[in-house]
């Protein structure tokens, strides 16, 4: 399944490379802001007023851009299922659910902080669990930022070896990113990150409920068929 995810990938991002490289430029840069502001402190110092607040600033734009995580999300997903990527998706968790959009990252990452205490193995295990959490609330906005982390939960229920292997599938490339001293990852992180959002969809239709009307139908069946 790991060649057939990437092989889609491969197909879906024909004629698109050099536009989602743009975008991941415009998605990396705005990430980097609240670093510009966070100041260079000595551990054996104490910090001034001046330290402290900036360290506050920097901490706080990081909170109110999460959403960009999830834009980005959404537009390798849009990528993974043919259509066309545009920047303006990088800032549509803004416009629609954003405390849910800024609470969602921030929940995910204290949840895998606090499995991370007891060994990093279940810290690894949970990361896997809530991968998903931010296509599914592309495509259940309906869902709190806690549901969605549950519904990941559920779909991501015997299919974390699978999402480990296509991880692992991609070391050499990574690894090819940094020879590059980073260059690569503007076409590496786009590959990578359609793969997995193709994978997501291809678990989401092996675990999509069966019709209502086919319970209904099975519940009626004389019980010696």
């Amino acid at each position: 399944m790991t060649a057939q995810w990437k092989q889609h990938a491969r197909q879906m991002l024909k004629g698109k490379w050099w536009l989602l490289a743009g975008i991941l430029i415009v998605f990396t840069v705005l990430n980097a802001i609240p670093q510009t502001f966070a100041p260079t402190m000595d551990a054996e110092t104490v910090p001034t007023a001046t330290e402290t607040s900036l360290t506050f600033l920097s901490l706080l734009l990081t909170i109110l851009i999460a959403p960009l995580t999830l834009g980005w999300s959404w537009v390798v997903l849009s990528v993974s299922r043919g259509d066309k990527p545009a920047v303006s998706q990088l800032f549509e968790p803004f416009r629609n659910g954003y405390v849910k959009h800024v609470l969602a990252p921030l929940l995910m990452g204290i949840f895998i902080f606090l499995w991370s205490l007891l060994l990093l193995i279940p810290g690894i295990i949970k990361a896997f669990s809530y991968s998903l959490t931010y296509y599914i609330m592309r495509d259940e906005p309906e869902l709190s930022a806690l549901e969605a982390i549950t519904e990941s939960r559920r779909l991501m229920d015997g299919h974390k070896m699978q999402a480990f292997k296509l991880v692992l599938s991609f070391i050499g490339w990574f690894f090819v990113g940094i020879l590059t001293l980073g260059i690569g990852f503007l076409f590496i992180y786009p590959y990578f990150s359609t793969a997995y959002a193709t994978f997501y969809d291809s678990i989401q239709q092996d675990k999509r409920p069966e019709p209502q009307y086919m319970n209904d139908h099975s519940a009626d069946a004389p019980t010696g068929f």
